[in-house]
């Protein structure tokens, strides 16, 4: 897939990132992925077409957690906290269980920077960027709580509601803004549930990525921050000072070499 600067569209104009990210979404079609999600005690009883992936908890109560054996079959599997008060927090998983008997809308600020900083620093390789599982009733709360923490971007929605599945592929198809809708969770069964996702959510985990070897009077690695607009040296971004708070994110940027003088 093809990706215009963050900062122009090739014409002259010059945009915010958020802009850049709604008008290049607008002009191009989403892929989609299907997910089962299911408790661990389900997980076997329904088959899984080919190309499904599947989608299990990290925490939660009786049959609801997976196994570690069952992660390890199934290692690309979305991981979800649900975290009832019972059961401590997993900030390396994926995704928030924002419902009744599971997290609640005040857990999810202080979830979402743990997640997030977990991310940057790959303390989990194959981690997803933080999001939110809830329902169409409980998404403004969800925003309302995390603008009133300083969180105003960078969390997507898996969200939860009865539908067709021609209207989850629309839902995602025109998601956008601060906190875009990343999953559809439409068809509710007896042992799994059905949902669309996007499927360049599911790809973008954290990875060590190798830095290309420079050429002669260049120094690769350099990343460019969503945040401050400027560049930093992308393997040190957990070590890194961001004038715009905390550490740079240079999850949307391109890898860039700079030429220097010896």
């Amino acid at each position: 897939m093809e990706y215009d600067t963050p900062w122009g569209l090739g014409n002259g104009e010059i945009i915010s990132h958020n802009q850049w990210v709604s008008k290049t979404l607008a002009r191009r079609t989403v892929d989609l992925t299907t997910v089962y999600d299911c408790m661990g005690s389900s997980l076997g009883k329904f088959p899984v077409p080919h190309g499904v992936l599947l989608a299990g908890y990290t925490t939660g109560q009786g049959g609801v957690p997976w196994t570690p054996a069952q992660f390890a079959s199934h290692p690309s599997a979305i991981r979800i906290d649900q975290s009832p008060q019972n059961t401590p927090a997993d900030e390396l998983c994926d995704v928030l269980d924002v419902e009744q008997q599971a997290a609640t809308i005040a857990d999810t600020p202080g979830w979402v920077r743990a997640a997030l900083r977990n991310w940057v620093t790959i303390a989990r390789p194959g981690q997803r960027l933080p999001a939110v599982y809830c329902s169409h009733s409980t998404l403004t709360p969800v925003a309302n709580a995390l603008n009133a923490a300083g969180i105003t971007s960078g969390v997507d929605i898996w969200l939860a509601e009865p539908m067709t599945a021609a209207m989850a592929r629309t839902e995602l198809q025109k998601a956008g803004g601060p906190f875009p809708v990343i999953g559809v969770q439409y068809l509710f069964m007896g042992d799994h549930d059905v949902s669309i996702f996007n499927t360049a959510w599911l790809n973008n985990v954290s990875r060590k990525t190798p830095v290309p070897h420079p050429g002669v009077g260049t120094q690769s690695g350099w990343a460019y921050c969503s945040k401050c607009t400027g560049l930093f040296f992308g393997p040190q971004e957990a070590q890194s000072h961001c004038p715009a708070g905390g550490h740079h994110d240079g999850s949307h940027s391109h890898s860039y070499n700079l030429p220097f003088i010896a």
